[in-house]
């Protein structure tokens, strides 16, 4: 179990973390919030990579910072580094100094998404890396797996088969943190969902019951509208993205969203 208490974070006068108390526990947790509502600063914080201002957090009741509580998981963050010789082979290689990785459980799904494991990473695009690394991660022996934004940018297909071997790893008794923007890229695989809105809990429900509670709009507006001024209306937002000129948002239902969201005008 991962028990956070009290956690702050800040970044100059941005807070990241606002005294964040939260328990994570067995399953597949979907992390879920707007950019910048604090998902990989939580995640840099649990994994120690950053260290926090206030507050405690422990792994199956060891500190975050000590051996044990790191051997016990692995972080996946959204742009993962590697070196410019890299192969998924080498990749292999190197976390498994650090980490039991099943070679054959790795070699097997970087077979499964059509991955060369002779080939430089650097030639890869941006799919075929994140596909490499999330094969890696599902391969580690650990505990909990940290995965940031793991599905962004994935071709609907291949999204589907890491969905599988997800649940396969959860079922094994992996604790699994999935963070994104997008909450329907989550839907029908996390058990459960923990909100963040500017760094605050906004909200931790299981999935039925989330479910009945968000409203997933697709929105065009004749007017310039940005997410800055979504912010600002009483309806709160949980997710917001925009490609051209249409809007896609995650909104918490109430009584007026429709009301406040026509309030922002030519809709």
């Amino acid at each position: 179990m991962i028990e956070i208490k009290e956690l702050t974070k800040t970044f100059g006068p941005k807070v990241a973390a606002d005294n964040l108390t939260l328990t994570i526990g067995s399953g597949i947790s979907g992390l879920v919030g707007e950019n910048g509502a604090g998902k990989s600063t939580l995640f840099r914080l649990i994994s120690n990579v950053y260290e926090q201002d206030k507050g405690t957090i422990t792994i199956d009741g060891f500190n975050n910072d000590s051996k044990e509580a790191k051997s016990k998981l692995f972080f996946l963050a959204d742009e993962p580094f590697f070196s410019a010789g890299d192969t998924p082979e080498s990749l292999y290689k190197t976390y498994n100094v650090f980490y039991d990785v099943d070679h054959d459980k790795y070699i097997s799904i970087l077979s499964k998404f059509n991955l060369p494991i002779k080939n430089r990473l650097q030639t890869f695009s941006k799919g075929m890396k994140r596909q490499t690394f999330i094969a890696l991660s599902l391969a580690t022996k650990v505990d909990y797996l940290l995965m940031d934004e793991a599905f962004d940018g994935l071709d609907p297909l291949v999204l589907d088969s890491i969905k599988e071997e997800i649940i396969e790893k959860a079922s094994s008794g992996t604790s699994i943190i999935i963070s994104s923007h997008n909450i329907s890229s989550l839907e029908r695989l996390a058990d459960r969902f923990i909100i963040l809105y500017k760094g605050k809990l906004a909200n931790e429900k299981e999935n039925e019951d989330l479910a009945q509670n968000m409203v997933k709009l697709q929105l065009y507006f004749k007017n310039e509208v940005t997410e800055e001024d979504f912010g600002k209306i009483p309806t709160e937002v949980v997710s917001f993205k925009k490609i051209g000129s249409i809007i896609n948002v995650v909104v918490k239902e109430n009584d007026t969203y429709e009301k406040d969201i026509k309030s922002l005008g030519g809709c």
